[in-house]
């Protein structure tokens, strides 16, 4: 029998002595290590993620353990799931280490729970040697425009290989000293172990001993190295995507602005403990830049660097953070003594970079850890400069302003706003007060000015009529539900307007709400609530799906059409409304529909989220020509539309850039072919 590397002298000490105190040394490291991390997040702003644990819980293992996003890349979803695999059965083997070197002999899985375990860690570690050279293909060789080759990835690949390769060899050798030790549950090591067996005894019981001191001093390095590395995500990933939003993912938190001495993000300290963490469990994927509009035309913003700054923002604040929550004071007024830190707006995060954002939400929903690499943290960064420095684009003073005195971001008065429905037979909740209303047309500031719009307003009004909904409208009492408002970082106004409204909908005991517009859609299903204003609200094109299914509305007229259609990302992934407007589409005679390359959760956002939609483009190139271009090349003769913003630009860069595809509403269509 093979005598383990712990029952010799080791430096003059019995070797499970120094075993024992290396463990702890390596423990007692991590812990320090690791403490400091965790003391940082504790001084970061409240965030509550403890509710709804059950629900966290059953989130985790569908995310973390089977890794549901992962799998959306096959390639990467298969080499991840082999490699996490492999860590957790490790974990026990990890265990298994530390009693087989302090107590010799001591078998921790006995019987056959023991040979099934040793059977899945034969398994699984060959799976995970296969995963790194999956990874190591794609890095070395298919080299994913998305990654970065950066040499911590490499490291950590070869530290994993290490890892695995050792402890195969020391089973592998310590079987072929003593083959009694041979087991049929061990495939794995009989194979390494017949490799060997023509090595002298002395020998094999050296590589054994080397490889089992391998292995160890790997782990314990391992462990040591992560909390310092990028790779931290091994370690966080699984906690990040337990304390994941569980709100829906177009809702914004609301501030306490009464009792906020601070507005914003401007400091590391004013990020939530959540927004450190996701700088924490970045993995550096790059699944969060693929669709990204601003990184497909030149913008300052790419949200894997954006969370790659917070993260390295938040490592060179720690030890002030932490002297600081020590009552040592900040040793000066940086990092340490004499060691100025960086602001987070100006000196990590350019403020270029924060105005880029069109919230559009991809890398929000692409992310398989469940960061939210931009969204958040920009609009907290957005509230800081509108609200505490007062300084933003100059365009988004005419659209506060119009919001402000007029209700809408176009300045016009107030008084005209329900104009677009004076040759219609449409009343107002004011003129319909006791009569039986099933639904309130939101029509949105869009819907009421702009002229495209105000077709579709139009449409939906003869839509419902022919299907014998009642419905009435707020008209000069409905004001801009504030969506852009709030996005752009000026949260005052925002509230001001959502409180406005939901207590003009509230006098009035409104249930149900349609509307044309997403970000109307989004504030009000998502938002309103926080100030007192709960309703089923429905898109206009989920409404008028629904009326043709129950047979409500006939499309008997025919649209001879080839059509694309363009997910908003208001619509889609912020609320999750893809069929809706695919069924109305497919419900009309002679229109022929092709799906384009980037759409449903991959779609490519139009340019005028957040705020967009009032500022000019003066860097990279145009976000709405570039969907444009996507749109034309997919060969229809028209493109299908659900959202005013995504008309208004689509639009303007069809005239722009010369293009032949036309933009239509689906409401539009279906108004066309309804009998």
């Amino acid at each position: 029998m093979p005598k383990l590397p712990t029952e010799r002298l080791i430096l003059g000490l019995p070797g499970t002595v120094f075993f024992g105190l290396l463990v702890l040394f390596a423990i007692v490291a991590f812990v320090y290590s690791a403490s400091r991390r965790i003391r940082v997040l504790l001084a970061g702003a409240p965030d509550p993620r403890f509710d709804r644990v059950g629900l966290r819980i059953r989130k985790t293992l569908e995310y973390a353990f089977a890794q549901k996003r992962m799998f959306r890349d096959f390639y990467a979803g298969v080499f991840h799931i082999f490699i996490f695999g492999g860590f957790v059965v490790l974990t026990v083997r990890t265990l298994e280490l530390v009693v087989e070197g302090l107590w010799p002999g001591l078998v921790l899985l006995p019987g056959t729970l023991g040979n099934l375990y040793t059977l899945a860690k034969d398994v699984f570690e060959v799976l995970v040697l296969v995963g790194v050279a999956m990874a190591v293909y794609r890095r070395a060789f298919a080299r994913p425009a998305r990654l970065d080759l950066t040499a911590d990835a490499w490291f950590v690949l070869f530290l994993i290989a290490l890892l695995i390769a050792a402890d195969l060899v020391a089973e592998g050798a310590r079987v072929a000293l003593a083959p009694q030790l041979a087991s049929r549950w061990s495939p794995a090591v009989a194979v390494i172990a017949r490799w060997l067996s023509g090595v002298s005894p002395p020998k094999l019981q050296a590589i054994s001993d080397a490889a089992w001191w391998t292995h160890l001093v790997d782990i314990l390095f391992f462990g040591n190295y992560l909390p310092y590395s990028k790779h931290f995500h091994i370690l966080t990933a699984v906690p990040n995507i337990f304390f994941m939003n569980l709100d829906p993912p177009g809702r914004l938190a609301t501030p306490d602005l009464e009792k906020s001495e601070r507005f914003g993000a401007s400091r590391v300290e004013d990020l939530t403990w959540k927004s450190m963490l996701d700088g924490y469990a970045c993995t550096e994927c790059g699944r969060c830049r693929v669709v990204c509009p601003t990184v497909l035309t030149d913008k300052p913003l790419d949200p894997r660097l954006h969370i790659a700054a917070i993260r390295d923002a938040v490592y060179e604040a720690t030890p002030e953070i932490l002297a600081a929550a020590s009552g040592r004071g900040n040793g000066g007024d940086g990092g340490g003594p004499g060691h100025a830190r960086r602001d987070l707006i100006g000196g990590w995060i350019s403020e270029d970079t924060i105005w880029a954002c069109t919230t559009c939400g991809f890398c929000t929903s692409a992310c398989p850890v469940f960061i939210v690499p931009a969204v958040d943290k920009i609009v907290e960064m957005r509230r800081y400069l509108v609200l505490d420095r007062a300084e933003f684009p100059k365009e988004m003073q005419t659209a506060f302003r119009g919001m402000e005195t007029n209700g809408n971001p176009w300045g016009i008065a107030a008084a005209s706003r329900a104009d677009w429905a004076k040759e219609l037979p449409v009343v107002t909740m004011a003129e319909a007060r006791g009569r039986d209303i099933d639904v309130l047309f939101w029509v949105g500031c869009a819907g009421s000015y702009e002229d495209r719009a105000k077709k579709v307003s139009r449409a939906l009004v003869e839509l419902l009529q022919a299907a014998g909904v009642s419905f009435a409208i707020l008209g000069v009492e409905e004001t801009c539900n504030g969506d852009s408002a709030r996005r752009m970082g000026n949260e005052y106004l925002f509230q001001m307007l959502a409180q406005q409204n939901v207590e003009t909908l509230n006098g009035y005991g409104v249930k149900k709400i349609v509307t044309n517009c997403p970000h109307c859609f989004n504030v009000i299903r998502n938002e309103y609530p926080d100030f007192g204003g709960k309703y089923e609200v429905m898109h206009g094109t989920e409404l008028v799906s629904k009326l043709i299914a129950e047979g409500r509305l006939k499309m008997t007229g025919r649209v001879e059409e080839s059509i694309s259609f363009h997910d908003p990302c208001y619509l889609g992934r912020y609320n999750g409304v893809y069929d809706a407007p695919r069924r109305i589409l497919e419900s009309i005679p002679g229109l022929r529909l092709q799906e384009l390359p980037r759409s449903r959760e991959r779609g490519l956002c139009c340019g005028a989220g957040g705020g967009r939609m009032w500022m000019e483009e003066k860097l990279g190139t145009r976000i709405n020509q570039t969907r444009m271009r996507e749109i034309a090349g997919a060969g229809t003769g028209a493109v299908g539309v659900s959202c005013p913003f995504c008309m208004v630009m689509l639009g303007n860069a069809k005239e722009e850039i010369g293009v032949a595809t036309q933009p239509f509403d689906v409401l539009e269509l279906a108004r066309r072919a309804m009998a």
